[in-house]
């Protein structure tokens, strides 16, 4: 079964289909699902007119940097269970963030996972006494800087041991080695259905923020690179998502065109006003039930 935030981008990629073609489709089958001896694509869309009209579509996920989604969990765990180890013996008159880079949170499994815990909770409990609002403190662990910093006052959250993230370094340069990765893995899929006639559509969920003054002469893609996604991909749109709904879709790339920036008339919107349908309403109450263009 297809996770919320899949099915959401391709039901909103149906919506900027209509809109850039006049053709209404309709998901028809999700390979992946039962090919399984092969990778294959997330989804088949064909016309509501011609059946012949065919689109193959795949998701992904673009992260700041290779295994973003991995810290994100394994860190909030990590120091949820300090944040518990350090219960009544931190001052309750303030609250502290807990800085642990990425490298280590990914190495402490099992065993190590189990003393990081330990012996943090006890460096935090202790360092906690004498560091004041908006001070920070700095211990050394196999190699890596953990920081221990107050950030103040406030009944909500006193007493307690938050998460603060960190990025790696050079995070822009990660950004674009795996934007090029992203690509680059869904090409094969892509070009066995192009090579049958369908349409193709690369559908990148960005939970990094990835500018999209990134273009195809900018983010590092060889000419031979570029010149192969060029023949396979007909559509690249770049989704922005919110609790695994898809809020916001930038048309990318449209059959010859790969746009240097994103045109305003190929920037769609599907948040949801309160009270709304979120496949009815477009920002600034305009609707969107065919999927207007965001102005």
């Amino acid at each position: 079964m297809k996770k919320q935030n899949e099915e959401s981008a391709c039901e909103a990629f149906i919506k900027i289909l209509n809109v850039l073609t006049g053709v209404q489709y309709s998901k028809r089958e999700s390979p992946d699902e039962v090919n399984r001896r092969t990778p294959d694509v997330d989804f088949i869309l064909v016309s509501t007119v011609d059946e012949s009209d065919t689109v193959a579509a795949e998701h992904t996920i673009l992260e700041s940097f290779e295994g973003q989604i991995g810290y994100v969990n394994r860190s909030y765990d990590i120091i949820g269970s300090i944040n518990c180890g350090c219960k009544n013996r931190v001052p309750r008159d303030r609250y502290y963030f807990l800085v642990i880079p990425p490298t280590l949170v990914t190495s402490l499994v099992g065993k190590k996972r189990a003393l990081f815990v330990s012996n943090l909770s006890c460096w935090v409990a202790e360092t906690a006494q004498g560091l004041l609002i908006d001070c920070r403190a700095e211990t050394d662990y196999d190699g890596h800087e953990i920081v221990l910093m107050c950030g103040g006052s406030h009944a909500q959250l006193n007493g307690n041991v938050w998460r603060m993230p960190q990025q790696p370094k050079n995070p822009d340069a990660l950004q674009v080695q795996r934007l090029n990765r992203a690509i680059a893995d869904k090409l094969p899929k892509l070009e066995e259905y192009k090579k049958r006639g369908f349409k193709t559509a690369l559908l990148l969920e960005d939970i990094a923020g990835i500018p999209l003054s990134a273009t195809k002469n900018g983010h590092g893609m060889s000419s031979d690179e570029r010149s192969r996604v060029q023949k396979t991909i007909d559509y690249i749109v770049v989704f922005a998502s919110n609790k695994g709904r898809m809020i916001v879709g930038n048309v990318w790339k449209e059959k010859p065109f790969w746009h240097q920036s994103i045109p305003y008339d190929r920037r769609f919107s599907f948040r949801q006003p309160p009270g709304k349908r979120a496949d009815m309403e477009l920002r600034g109450g305009d609707k969107v039930g065919r999927g207007e263009r965001e102005s």
